[in-house]
């Protein structure tokens, strides 16, 4: 039996022992078994950088290598030097944007009316006519796709009301994610003094916004046609090349200036192994994708990954007091994956600290017990587990109802 189906049959049975005789404990000693994974529902924390055998040899100035599952740190080369970096800043406009989107503040069909000064940015561009309307649609997919200064400039003034105040919310994004090593001070990255980055930050920040549900809407997008408003059609390019040279690319950001050099963070999944790959201040464009496909590669070639916590399996169903429900499922509150380097085995063990009965109201955000993720008796994750939907408190008259009922039967 594989790990994954020992772990789920466990789960479901909810096995006793372990800590205090509640919840399950299953020791591992198995090679790591190959699954795909599902998008965590909780980004996790990353993970202290180890050193990896047969790294790839990187020339650019900075380079970073995270699998976004597990929050593992594969590589890591001048990850907090302060450089800058170009149109990658657009990784938090676009985190800005997906957080409005989330929370309602627009949508995707709303117009937005283009300023003189968005509409005269240079650089890359969607080449929109001043004074007239585009939607939040066209807008963001001409950012993703073509790395276009003019719409960044468009929807931060709509959102913000002026682009200092929107530069404002990036850095609030980044701060907000724990980056300490980033300032913005333009939603563009064109060269601004006092703009920098670093390549562990735009990881992370790329890592936030794979959660967006409009993430994947242009990413794989390799040239498309903008109608204006006027009827004039501007062709625009994707500049990731990466999307149709490499298998499982899932989106990127370029970005290049001569004070930041050519830049890249890129985004692939290949079987268990989901990878984010930064690069900073390479000498020529071929050297970063090359580069970032190296590390790419070596994330799916050198290791494998194991979801050991599935957040769409119950963990256990206890009884509830004070409803009319006699019982309610409770399940983790994120996946847990763990990797390894590839023919290691792992010798862990799962066991959960979880109550035989509840009392409602639950509302389905209160944790109510955990599971525990061990290496050697040594805890290494604790994930939390809650009900799998809100249960309200029985009214006096459903509580006399369900009495009479028990002493029917």
């Amino acid at each position: 039996m594989k790990v994954k189906q020992i772990l789920t049959a466990v789960l479901t049975t909810g096995t006793m022992c372990g800590m205090l005789g509640l919840g399950y404990c299953c020791p591992l000693q198995s090679k790591v078994a190959v699954a795909a994974p599902e998008v965590a529902i909780e980004q996790p924390q990353m993970q202290a950088v180890e050193n990896y055998p047969d790294a790839p040899v990187i020339t650019a100035k900075a380079a970073f290598l995270l699998e976004a599952n597990s929050g593992k740190v594969l590589f890591a080369q001048n990850a907090e030097a302060h450089l800058p970096i170009a149109s990658m800043t657009k990784v938090a406009t676009l985190g800005v944007i997906y957080q409005a989107l989330a929370e309602g503040k627009i949508t995707m069909d709303d117009m937005v009316l283009v300023s003189e000064r968005a509409s005269s940015m240079g650089g890359s561009q969607a080449f929109l006519d001043a004074g007239s309307e585009y939607s939040v649609h066209d807008l963001v997919q001409s950012i993703v796709v073509a790395s276009a200064n003019d719409s960044c400039v468009a929807l931060a003034e709509h959102l913000a009301g002026s682009v200092e105040g929107f530069v404002e919310q990036m850095n609030a994004f980044a701060r907000g994610l724990g980056c300490k090593d980033t300032n913005f001070v333009n939603c563009t990255g064109l060269p601004t003094p006092g703009a920098y980055s670093c390549a562990r930050d735009m990881a992370t920040m790329y890592q936030a916004i794979m959660q967006s549900p409009h993430y994947g809407d242009f990413n794989r997008i390799w040239m498309y046609d903008l109608t204006h408003p006027s009827g004039r059609i501007t062709g625009l390019t994707n500049t990731n090349k990466l999307i149709r040279r490499y298998q499982g690319c899932l989106g990127g950001k370029t970005g290049f200036t001569n004070e930041a050099g050519h830049c890249i963070t890129v985004a692939a999944k290949r079987g268990d192994i989901e990878s984010i790959a930064v690069i900073i201040g390479a000498p020529s464009s071929k050297t970063r994708f090359n580069e970032s496909s190296a590390l790419l590669d070596y994330a799916c070639q050198n290791f494998e990954n194991q979801l050991l916590v599935d957040a769409t399996v119950p963990v256990k169903t206890v009884t509830v007091k004070n409803a009319v429900t006699e019982t309610v499922d409770l399940y983790p509150t994120q996946n847990y994956y763990y990797l390894t380097p590839k023919k290691n085995t792992v010798n862990l063990a799962l066991a959960t600290e979880i109550p035989d009965t509840v009392t409602a109201p639950l509302d389905g955000t209160t944790d109510l017990g955990k599971i525990m993720v061990t290496d050697n008796g040594k805890v290494i994750a604790e994930i939390p587990v809650r009900a799998g939907a809100p249960v309200p408190r029985a009214n006096y008259w459903q509580t006399v109802q369900k009495i009479v009922q028990k002493s029917t039967f």
